[in-house]
């Protein structure tokens, strides 16, 4: 068996049998062909050098500007084909399908999902607060425009629980209106007779199509957000939104569906309440109203979810490898329970409340009416949003299993065409509902057009058979619905997993959850959508800063003293920031990186100190600090990382004449390459005991109190350790943004060492990093030698450099410096 062997110089080290209890349990072991060790032995690169040498060139065989701009707006044959497939994409369909490979799959995937179809139909177009048959049309039109815009097989489109609670949330609310502007229509309905009473709400006809038309209108603004979106590619917006807000929204969405069908599966009859606490009056008039239970319908439920359960677990879950397909268990329960009410006469007997007249015809064409759009039009923005976010990952879990992209600008316009036609077939805003799209994709569809098969069975539905659900029992469509929501109350559960993972994720499930069980849905949303935004600003705040040390065996570099071993070189602090760097957090940068580090601003103000009470004592604290540089003599470090127990090597050697010109990779400045004579090479000074780590050090020094003027007592020692680090190597190799204001406050923290003879160097900058530093003009400020490939690099310099002497008399920050190019010089 080949062992990992590391090598230094030359130098082979193989395992010992009496090292291999050392051995990491993390590394790999066994037979391997190939030396694991990992050993790189370099000259150090600044960020200069390394771009001399290694930096592209712009193409120089880029067409010229015409040129392109011919060539995207040419047309030819291909081109046409590409752009009308683009938009359109059942072109592609067409013109590509396989008939004797996919004819039978489509067909058949078709019809089941148009059989799925049915009952939900039926359930969710009293669950949206209008009339039955708009659920009807709703699973017709958006199949018929999806087929033509989408790019999915397996979505389907229609109607879907949580956006229809969403919108009847909306329905609900404008319903009031409509009643309070028209108090006396019920009148005009009561009868002759002294004892008659008022009618219901939902049986007079102005009312059912005003709710009608709120429910078009709502799809078409909806529908032109959508599109406007895809347009626009603005599908990259519900990336604001997390998994927890998702999970909390459509959770809550469930409690508020579970209540909105509690009266028809208890039979009772109770006003529909909108608006925020809207929960809280359902369960108070549920309760007042508590006694008026019908009987027939609670044993409907029970025996309906009853049924409904048992298929679904013990057959449809338990034997889904073994079944073609799983038993449509709703639709069973909707054609048991109308052939049970029918025969029985449920209605006149035991006064059981069913879905009555259905209309056996496709409506043409109507305009909604948006009179008083403008107070729900927020509502449209939040109902798109969902309808977005829920299809299209509905669409890419099932594209990652067939193995195929969706392309989401294309997706968002397909799901605008689906919303903004059919609002003018009395349809409600439609979605993917993830059941029906799990059938699909269990049936391996094979394109859109099995969306054909299933349009036309629920057209034959309409057409034919609706009069046959009449006598269906709403407390039958009630149980279908609340029977479908057992996935979202269990989801209620991940609370702890978020609490778990994340404190933050679970104040964000917790703050949109209870909003919106107990304010009302928008509100919820809202709430959800602005405590997340807040933790994304809270975030910033708390990014983590922290030093770099090195582990002693082998030279990883890992957070200082968080791992065990780990030391940093005297004189050298080397700071990571694990954040952007932008205007939100550029003085959170600065503040923590003073705090792990030097504060050179408190180093500046000691040093002062000082020289006021006594002159300048430079020599007396820094005897053994600083020294002569070698007079006529370059030296360069020479960079060797390995992995072989006995520390990370910095080997240095005499080189003469190491220049830009001669050798770009080494290309530093005279000062950077000068060092010290008592330097040993390995990061010590002779004659000078191993310090403890500044920040440390400091802490370690009680506060004492100045009597004469009550600040932080300046004393030699705290000089002295604040004195020993010469080098701050920020890594920035976490920085993956940076905007004027982090660019402008690296420049800053670079004047503000420089006061107090600290050098700076800034190892791993993007280029996307550079290219702003530089047309902010920090590299006015800072050398561009100082800029390093690697943390490795900065160290392997930094570390053979010496502690600059202090001038004789410390220059303060003057007035440009002060100001930091603040706006509030400006203002007159």
């Amino acid at each position: 068996m080949l062992r990992s062997s590391s090598s230094v110089d030359g130098l082979s080290m193989e395992d010992k049998s009496g090292e291999l209890k050392d051995r990491r349990k993390s590394c790999p072991s066994g037979t391997t062909q190939v030396d694991s060790t990992i050993c790189i032995k370099r000259q150090p690169y600044t960020q200069v050098a390394f771009d001399e040498l290694y930096l592209k060139e712009a193409n120089p065989d880029e067409p010229p500007f015409t040129q392109r701009v011919k060539e995207k707006v040419s047309c030819t044959p291909k081109k046409v084909f590409k752009v009308l497939s683009g938009f359109l994409p059942i072109v592609k369909v067409v013109r590509y399908y396989n008939i004797k490979e996919n004819a039978i799959v489509d067909i058949l995937s078709g019809i089941t999902i148009g059989i799925l179809h049915i009952p939900q139909a039926l359930a969710f177009g009293l669950l949206t607060s209008v009339k039955v048959e708009n659920g009807l049309y709703t699973s017709v039109w958006p199949i018929i425009l999806y087929i033509i815009f989408g790019t999915s097989p397996h979505v389907s489109m229609g109607t879907s629980a949580v956006i229809c609670i969403v919108t009847a949330s909306v329905v609900d609310k404008q319903a009031e209106v409509f009643k309070d502007a028209n108090a006396d229509l019920r009148l005009s309905y009561v009868n002759a007779s002294l004892n008659a009473s008022l009618p219901e709400w939902e049986t007079i006809p102005e009312f059912m199509d005003y709710k009608e038309h709120v429910a078009m209108t709502i799809s078409l603004f909806v529908g032109v957000i959508l599109l406007i979106m895809g347009f626009l590619r603005l599908g990259f917006i519900t990336a604001y939104l997390s998994e927890s807000f998702f999970a909390a929204f459509t959770s809550g969405a469930a409690v508020h569906i579970a209540t909105s069908q509690l009266p028809p599966l208890l039979g009772i009859s109770i006003p529909r309440y909108g608006g925020a606490f809207k929960i809280v009056k359902t369960y108070s008039a549920l309760f007042g109203h508590i006694t008026e239970a019908n009987v027939a319908a609670i044993i409907t439920t029970i025996l309906c979810i009853a049924f409904i359960f048992i298929i679904k677990e013990c057959i449809n879950e338990r034997f889904k490898d073994k079944l073609f397909i799983p038993i449509p268990v709703e639709l069973l329960v909707v054609i048991i329970a109308t052939l049970a009410s029918y025969l029985g006469n449920l209605s006149e007997e035991f006064d059981l409340a069913i879905v009555g007249e259905i209309p056996s015809t496709i409506p043409p064409p109507v305009l909604p009416d948006t009179t008083g759009v403008q107070d729900y039009f927020v509502d449209c923005f939040v109902i798109a949003i969902l309808i977005f976010a829920n299809t299209i990952a509905m669409a890419k879990v099932c594209a990652k299993k067939h193995n195929y992209e969706v392309d989401d600008s294309q997706e968002l316009i397909a799901y605008g065409m689906c919303n903004f036609v059919s609002a003018f077939l009395k349809c409600f805003p439609s979605a993917v509902a993830p059941p029906r799209s799990m059938v699909a994709s269990n049936m391996n569809a094979k394109s859109t057009i099995n969306g054909a098969f299933a349009a036309l069975l629920m057209i034959l539905v309409i057409m034919a058979m609706s009069v046959l659900f009449e006598p269906l029992p709403k407390a039958a469509l009630a149980s279908i619905i609340v029977a479908a929501l057992k996935g979202l109350f269990i989801q209620m559960g991940d609370c702890r997993k978020y609490w778990r993972i994340n404190k933050i994720d679970f104040v964000i499930w917790f703050a949109t959850i209870f909003s919106v069980v107990f304010l009302d849905i928008d509100y919820g949303l809202f709430i959800g959508v602005v405590v997340s935004l807040i933790t994304v600003v809270f975030q910033t705040q708390f990014a983590r800063g922290y030093r770099l040390g090195r582990i002693t065996k082998d030279g990883t570099i890992v957070e200082y003293k968080r791992y065990a071993d780990s030391i940093e070189d005297n004189g050298v602090k080397v700071f990571r920031f694990q954040a952007n760097l932008f205007f939100a957090n550029a003085e959170i940068f600065r503040n923590t990186l003073y705090r792990c580090t030097v504060n050179p601003r408190k180093l500046l103000k000691f040093l002062k100190k000082q020289e006021r009470k006594g002159g300048n004592k430079e020599k007396k604290v820094s005897t053994d600090l600083t020294s002569v540089t070698i007079p006529g003599e370059r030296k360069a470090s020479q960079v060797s990382i390995n992995s072989n127990g006995k520390g990370s090597v910095i080997n240095t050697s005499s080189t003469a004449n190491l220049t830009k010109s001669d050798n770009p990779v080494f290309s530093i400045s005279d000062e950077n390459l000068s060092r010290t004579s008592n330097y040993s090479g390995n990061g010590n000074y002779q004659g000078m005991p191993r310090q403890m780590s500044t920040a440390s050090s400091l802490s370690q020094l009680p506060y004492e109190e100045d009597p004469d003027t009550g600040d932080e007592l300046v004393t030699p020692e705290k000089i002295r350790i604040m004195r020993k680090t010469h080098h701050v190597i920020i890594d920035c190799s976490n920085i993956n943004y940076l905007d004027a204001s982090g660019a402008n406050v690296l420049g800053h923290i670079y004047t503000e060492y420089d006061h107090v003879k600290i050098k700076v160097y800034l190892a791993g900058c993007s280029v996307d990093m550079m290219k702003t530093m530089s047309q902010a003009g920090v590299f006015d400020k800072i050398p561009k030698e100082n800029l390093f490939l690697t943390v490795y690099d900065a160290i392997a310099v930094a570390k053979t450099q010496s502690i600059r002497p202090l001038p004789p008399v410390l220059e303060e920050f003057d007035d440009t410096e002060a100001a930091e190019d603040s706006y509030i010089t400006n203002i007159q």
